[in-house]
Parts: structure tokens; sequence; C-alpha cells
């Protein structure tokens, strides 16, 4: 059974954005990637979704998890590849199958009745595979999982955590960000079902349009940006290291402990990246302050060799979110402090090619937190940060 360290992994999965972009913000980019590096990358796509039908179990799950059968199942559907193309539609036909069988009367998507599952986490996952995968038999199960999510969020204005969606088992529970930013990331690709023609009811869009009004005044709690948060953990110097980062809660950072400062929340690579990405499905534009303070970060802690915070701890989650974040971004280029301009997709696939195992597969051998030690988990990111970098150029 997976336990929490497995979900607390902040799953968080992608769409290809140029495909949906018609439903969601449009995207407008020619990556400018090496011809040599498109070759390699379409090699090591295959081997990865490869070893990725080669762990299907029968009944057509990968670990016996809708979550992560979900996520497996946007990696392989978005893959492209050529030659395993049919073995492919299959996978993800099963893989859709299996997690169908775990809608709840609620909306919700999840093994319910169990110790150590989580809603909203399960939910999300399973609603942006559906989302991709497109089914219009599946829309009345994404309009329901999409409802359950919406109602997850705290509205309780008094409440710090309030606009933040929790795991969800026993009400809103005790928001994060990566539980935030994963309800977020459903609720961005299905966003077309409340809003035009296709919305049931003008009250469906008033609501999901103050959802992600109330998401924002979530997120910028958890950023280090004085403009807009005026907790007193905030730094204020804008030379400060910190400044324009993300923190996981309102009064933790998983990387807090790393200088023996107990009281300090320092701000990491991945939930950095997780913020910005949502602040952007929220339609801040670049000239918000915390676009820019995030953006500012991120060039000051260009690193794709590990978790920027963190070290080795979540490093492939922190590839994926980079990834998608920078995507919906829309811009080529990182301008680092020293002058240089870094292309990040080349760079990015670089990292994650440098990285595949002999048999496909891709796993943390340095941490295993988070359950990054787990192949069909990491795997699946990985294949997700190449797909998303490669973007128009995926190979058909």
């Amino acid at each position: 059974m997976i336990i929490k360290k497995l979900l607390t992994a902040a799953l968080v999965v992608t769409a290809n954005f140029a495909t949906h972009a018609q439903k969601t913000v449009a995207i407008s980019y020619e990556p400018k990637i090496p011809e040599t590096l498109l070759r390699e990358s379409t090699a090591a796509i295959k081997r990865g979704t490869n070893y990725l039908l080669s762990k299907q179990l029968p009944d057509g799950s990968w670990i016996q998890h809708p979550a992560i059968t979900g996520l497996c199942v946007i990696a392989i559907h978005n893959s492209a590849t050529v030659s395993n193309k049919k073995e492919r539609a299959v996978a993800v036909k099963k893989g859709i199958a299996f997690i169908k069988k775990f809608v709840q009367k609620d909306g919700s998507i999840w093994i319910a009745g169990q110790e150590r599952e989580y809603p909203n986490y399960t939910t999300a996952v399973a609603l942006c595979a559906l989302a991709i995968v497109n089914d219009s038999n599946d829309e009345p199960i994404m309009r329901q999982a999409r409802k359950f999510l919406l109602e997850s969020q705290v509205t309780d204005k008094k409440s710090k955590n309030f606009g933040g969606i929790g795991y969800g088992k026993s009400g809103p529970g005790n928001p994060d960000l990566s539980n935030t930013q994963w309800a977020l990331e459903a609720l961005y690709l299905t966003n077309y079902l409340d809003h035009e023609a296709n919305a049931k009811s003008r009250e469906d869009i008033e609501k999901t349009d103050q959802a992600w009004k109330n998401a924002v005044q979530f997120l910028s709690k958890l950023q280090h940006c004085p403009e807009t948060n005026d907790a007193t953990w905030v730094v204020k110097d804008k030379k400060d290291p910190d400044y324009g980062s993300f923190v996981y809660k309102t009064d933790e950072s998983k990387a807090s402990m790393e200088d023996g400062d107990k009281k300090a929340l320092r701000g990491y690579g991945s939930m950095t990246y997780a913020g910005l990405k949502s602040m952007i499905y929220a339609k801040l534009n670049k000239d918000d302050p915390r676009v820019k303070a995030a953006v500012e970060w991120g060039a000051k802690h260009y690193d794709l060799t590990k978790n920027p915070g963190m070290g080795p701890e979540g490093h492939y989650y922190y590839l994926h979110t980079f990834a998608k974040a920078h995507s919906v971004l829309d811009e080529e280029t990182v301008t680092t402090p020293d002058g240089k301009k870094h292309l990040w997709r080349v760079d990015i696939i670089r990292e994650t090619l440098n990285q595949q195992k002999s048999k496909g597969e891709w796993y943390n051998d340095k941490s295993g937190r988070w359950w990054e030690s787990v192949p069909e988990l990491v795997t699946s990111y990985s294949l997700i940060t190449l797909e998303t970098a490669l973007g128009s150029k995926i190979t058909k």
C-alpha cells in the first residue's frame, strides 16, 4: 500500500501545453534544441515508456494505486513515440479503467476506507490523467472531481490557511503548498468545464473565478515577498538568499532545519517553482511582484544538479516542477546574476538524460526521501520533464 511519504512527494502532472493551449493558457514557442539532443531524447523516451509498460500490472495499475497509475498514464500518453504506439494506447486505456474503479459518490477518486490515503492528492492526479487523455465519456466524472476539489478549499477568511487545500480526509485539514499546487494543476487543466459554453451555470463560473482569487491569497502567504506578505518570518532585504522563494506551509519549511536554525523558514527550489507555476495558472502577470520575485530567486539559484535548498532530496520532483513552471512562464532563457543566458530546455533535457539508468528507468540513488527510490514514480517524473521541455519538438 502506498504510504504517506509517497503521496506527500507532491506528485505533480502536466499536459502537453501546446496541445491543450486552447483550453488553458496560450503558449507560443519554438524550442531551440540541437538535433542530436532531440534524437537522444526520443531514444530515452522510448526506453522510459517501455520500462513503464513492462511494470504495468494485470489489473491495469502501477503499484496498485490510482495516483501512481495516473502519473504513469500521463507520462505514457504524452510520450508520442512511434514504435510503441499501440502498446501505449492499450496501457493508457487499462490505466484509466483502473483509476475509474475508485470514483466515490462525492466525486473524489481515491482508495476510500483505508489508512494513509489522501483524497485530494489522488483525486487531483486522477483528474489530470482523465483530462489529458480527454475521453468525452469521462466528462461527468471530471466535473464531479472538480467539484470535490473546489469544495476542499479553505473558505474561512479568518483562517491563516484561507484559499489553501489540504489532504482532505477529514475536512480541509492543514493546507500546504504541495497539496494546493497539486489541486490547482487539476483545476487548471479542467478549467474549461466551468467557463464559457461548457459551464452548467453562471454560479459555477463565479465559484471557479473566486477559487482562483482565494488560492492567490494562500500562495502569497507562503512566499518571502514583503510586498505581499507581512508574516514575521518573511525576509525584508531583496539581497537575502531567501527573497522570492516559497516555503511548504505558513509555519513550516522542509528546508528550515538545514543550517540548524529552527525558527527560520527557508525557501527551496521545488516549492518555489510550485508556487510560481500556480501563480501563473491563476493569471498573475510577469510584472506582478510575486512572480518577479520568484523568477529572480530562480535565476539566482539556477542549478539542475540538485534541488536548491534541499540538495539531492526531491531532485526529480524539482526537475519536474521546474520544467512545468518555465513552460507556462513562456520564457526560453534564464539569465543568471553573472549575465549568462541559459537555455533551460537544453539544460534540463541533458540533466535528465544523464540520470537515466540501464533499463530505461530513473530513480534517485542519492536520496530515497519522498519515495524517489521508486522507479515507477521517478520514471514518470522524468518522462514528463522531458516531454514538457521538448514541447512542440517532441517526436511524433
